[in-house]
C-alpha cells in the first residue's frame, strides 16, 4: 500500500512540476513523460530508507 501511495502522489507531483517546468522553459508539455519520470523517481526514493538501513546493518557486523 505504501508504494502505491508513493506512485500516486509522485504522479500528481510530477504532473504539476512537469507542467510548470515546461511553461518556464517554453517547451511542449508531455504528460506521460512527466508522470512516468516522477513515478520512477518516487519508487527509487521509496527504497532509500531500506537501503540505508541495510547498509547500517552491514557496517555494525
Amino acid at each position: 500500500m505504501r508504494y502505491i501511495m508513493m506512485m500516486f502522489w509522485g504522479a500528481i507531483f510530477g504532473f504539476i512540476v512537469g507542467f510548470i517546468g515546461s511553461s518556464l522553459t517554453h517547451t511542449t508539455f508531455v504528460p506521460i513523460q512527466a508522470v512516468g519520470t516522477a513515478v520512477v523517481f518516487a519508487i527509487v526514493l521509496g527504497f532509500v530508507p531500506a537501503l540505508l538501513n541495510w547498509s547500517e546493518k552491514l557496517s555494525t557486523k
